[in-house]
């Protein structure tokens, strides 16, 4: 008797007993909806156990009991996602007892592992994002000030004109005066996909912007120039997401080219609000980077469990290879499961081939918050092995200390039925075998986060920093105090998060 079977068995005999005092007829039977929901939480749970980080701390199925998160009064997709945490609940630190997972932006999900509809992951290699806002923007509200965080600049917001720091003192002719009444019109304009916005640069001057709401294709780079200070001379891009790899070319090449021409001899990488993407961009962004010395060595290596490495997680002979045009993998005359890759460590080392980008950069900063995740952290500590890093942390609060998300964790999709199911599978480490980051990089320096200034500008407290502009550091040093200010945040939806690793970049084990 299979698993699935016995799990139908129970179901009918939970089902008479509950119906005992009905007719026949009146007895609820098991519908192909219900088997397929139930089929679908008893493979999460076989797939944790198989190819999980952590699957060493994981109990049996039958004391999980993958049944118990069937609740007809739920979502399918809430079910699973009950599931999902579920399960990352068991992962602790040894050492700690802390959980591996405890998310501490969002206590309600886990930190690393979740699942997506397929429907939203084959949009992604066209690069327009038919994002929830549509019009390009993302806010802060300070204090019931409600300001521009960033504007994609391929969006109708960004064709606008609109950008970092400006006020918006109206929505559809209706005033800003606290948090509920933004949301009010927000959903309004959002349902309407038209929004007309009363904005000021400056707190004097005020012009009116209209949008209509379309698609676009997604530029990840808000925001590059160049700073000079006396002899120095300092790239800065803002980089928003990981990108696909096709996309962030598009968009990072033109830049890192203009770099070089201009012979930058520093590099400011603004990830502030990067909650991460594809690693293969991380990648890319590293070689560019990089000195011409580094070719050849060791950029990273990716650590699954010790049942994956030795090629024993059988329940992955279940689950088909595809190719990047959803087609089952087929090689000679055998379809690719995902058995077939080959998960040792010598296999997913990643080296450095630089052939193009900056080959005289003396130093390297980052601009991080608490926000920054995944592939973000993983480029900071790739480059750390080999170059002169700095980071500067910036804070709403001006805390003391201010941390990355802490994301040394990567994954790649498994499709199941759907839905692609993304568990925490590998860890990262860089070329001197480092990854200790699960609580966060910590920055070098901490500054306030100065919504109210565009990106790039000198007197952004992170930037001047940079610069040295003395008078402002002493500045900064003295508004060193934590701020009690109430803020929210409100992100657009067309950012990518994670450390994702395409199937297409899996290795075949060669027999």
């Amino acid at each position: 008797m299979t698993r699935i079977q016995y799990i139908f068995i129970l179901i009918a005999i939970f089902s008479v007993m509950q119906s005992c005092t009905k007719k026949n007829d009146d007895i609820p039977q098991v519908s192909k909806e219900q088997k397929r929901i139930i089929e679908n939480l008893d493979s999460i749970f076989l797939l944790a156990k198989g190819v999980y980080l952590w699957n060493d701390q994981l109990p049996s199925v039958d004391r999980f009991n993958p049944l118990r998160f069937y609740n007809p009064g739920l979502s399918e997709f809430r079910c699973y996602e009950n599931e999902i945490f579920e399960i990352t609940q068991f992962a602790k630190d040894v050492e700690t007892g802390a959980l591996y997972e405890q998310n501490l932006l969002d206590l309600n999900r886990p930190k690393y592992s979740g699942i997506v509809f397929r429907e939203l992951q084959e949009r992604e290699p066209q690069n327009v994002y038919n994002v929830s806002n549509t019009f390009g923007l993302s806010v802060v509200i300070r204090n019931n000030i409600l300001r521009l965080l960033y504007v994609d600049p391929n969006s109708p917001a960004g064709k606008a004109g609109l950008r970092r720091g400006m006020q918006i003192l109206s929505i559809n002719g209706e005033h800003v005066l606290a948090e509920d009444s933004f949301l009010e019109q927000w959903k309004k304009s959002l349902s309407m996909s038209f929004i007309k916005l009363e904005v000021t640069e400056d707190g004097i001057k005020k012009r009116e912007v209209r949008l209509n709401a379309a698609s676009y294709e997604i530029n990840p780079v808000v925001k590059q120039n160049i700073l000079r200070n006396g002899e120095r001379k300092i790239g800065y891009f803002a980089l928003n997401s990981f990108t696909p790899i096709q996309n962030a070319r598009k968009y990072l090449t033109p830049i890192f080219l203009s770099f070089s021409q201009e012979k930058i001899n520093e590099l400011i990488i603004d990830l502030r609000y990067n909650q991460g993407g594809y690693q293969v961009t991380a990648d890319y962004i590293a070689n560019a980077v990089v000195p011409i010395s580094t070719n050849g060595k060791i950029m990273y290596t990716e650590h699954y469990n010790r049942q994956m490495q030795g090629g024993n997680s059988k329940v992955l002979e279940n689950y088909k290879l595809y190719d990047e045009y959803n087609r089952p993998v087929i090689i000679n005359g055998k379809e690719i499961s995902l058995y077939d890759i080959d998960y040792s460590v010598e296999a997913n080392t990643t080296y450095f081939h630089k052939d193009e980008g900056l080959t005289d950069l003396k130093k390297v900063y980052f601009i991080v918050s608490n926000k920054t995740a995944s592939a973000s952290e993983l480029l900071i500590n790739i480059l750390k092995p080999y170059m002169d890093v700095q980071v500067i942390g910036v804070s709403e609060d001006n805390l003391s200390a201010v941390y990355t998300y802490g994301k040394p964790v990567g994954s790649f999709g498994i499709p199941m039925d759907q839905f692609d199911l993304y568990l925490g599978m590998y860890e990262l480490k860089n070329a001197n075998r480092e990854n200790n980051y699960f609580k966060g990089i910590k920055a070098d320096i901490s500054l306030n986060d100065d919504t109210d200034t565009d990106f790039g500008m000198q007197y952004d407290p992170a930037i001047a920093w940079i610069l040295g502009m003395e008078k402002k550091r002493m500045e900064l040093k003295a508004s060193s105090k934590i701020r009690k200010d109430r803020y929210s945040f409100y992100f657009n939806t067309d950012r990518l998060i994670g450390n994702i690793k395409n199937r297409s970049e899996l290795k075949i084990k060669m027999k």
